[in-house]
């Protein structure tokens, strides 16, 4: 399942509504884009004015089990946040994740991958697509030897 949106920032707020109609029922957003695409403008539009960029808290909560974390300065080595990490990614009702490229591990499925490209100073290209979990795909479940 795929949806693409080219649009200007005056835009923003009736490509979140159809994003959110699009993505109805799908908990974990990954957001992809380099600095400055606009990736927190979209989880502000989305959320509420309260959304800053947590660049320097690396996890925001929202309540209601919204969150959004930004692992660009996470470090590798960083055991207990990317277990905190991992647990929100599990149990959030609803959890947007910049620099998600950045994760050590894979993310639970399903979950929605969303690409900004900068098309210029006002401009940006979203592209979101759901990543089925193995059982929405007709992967059957590995074979176990009794």
């Amino acid at each position: 399942m795929r949806w693409e949106r080219t649009y200007t920032l005056e835009e923003i707020d009736q490509v979140v509504t159809a994003l959110k109609a699009w993505g109805a029922g799908q908990s974990r957003w990954l957001l992809y884009g380099p600095m400055g695409a606009g990736k927190t403008t979209l989880v502000r539009h989305w959320i509420g004015i309260q959304v800053q960029s947590p660049t320097f808290t690396y996890i925001n909560a929202y309540g209601d089990g919204i969150y959004h974390i930004d692992l660009y300065r996470f470090s590798e080595t960083d055991y207990a946040r990317w277990e905190a990490v991992y647990e929100i990614l599990e149990r959030a009702e609803k959890v947007f994740v910049e620099w998600p490229e950045k994760l050590p591990w894979p993310v639970p499925r399903p979950y929605v991958e969303v690409r900004i490209d900068v098309l210029g100073s006002l401009k940006r290209h979203l592209t979101a697509q759901v990543i089925e979990a193995d059982y929405q795909l007709g992967v059957p479940p590995p074979h176990t030897p009794l």
